[in-house]
């Protein structure tokens, strides 16, 4: 005999929908990205060569991980001269917040 009410999971549990959060996802599970959304959210738009000092990394490399960052659709640039600088898409300031917030789960001790 079945539960009536596990006949409506298939429905709910469609994976394919969940493929655009998990790229979202997989995007900011990086400490990198992270220090680099923190300080955005912190100083508004910031450039490479304001950051590589601070995060201790190379032009490149910080600029892969902002490129990574905007190809994600979390990020705007503004071109000015020869400097590109890039901030958070007002619509992902919350996400970024709330991301930036999160603390390391306790451990209750209880077995799953």
């Amino acid at each position: 005999m079945t539960n009536p009410s596990c006949d409506a999971l298939p429905e709910l549990l469609d994976v394919k929908s969940y493929e655009e959060k998990e790229a979202l996802l997989r995007t900011l599970s990086n400490k990198t990205r992270l220090a680099l959304l923190d300080a955005m959210i912190k100083h508004g738009e910031i450039c490479a060569c304001e950051v590589e000092p601070v995060l201790k990394l190379a032009q490149p490399t910080v600029t892969l991980h902002l490129q990574k960052l905007y190809a994600a659709g979390l990020l705007r640039r503004r071109e000015d001269s020869k400097f590109t600088y890039y901030s958070i898409r007002e619509e992902y300031i919350p996400l970024v917040k709330t991301v930036l917030s999160l603390k390391k789960p306790s451990r209750s001790g209880r077995k799953l």
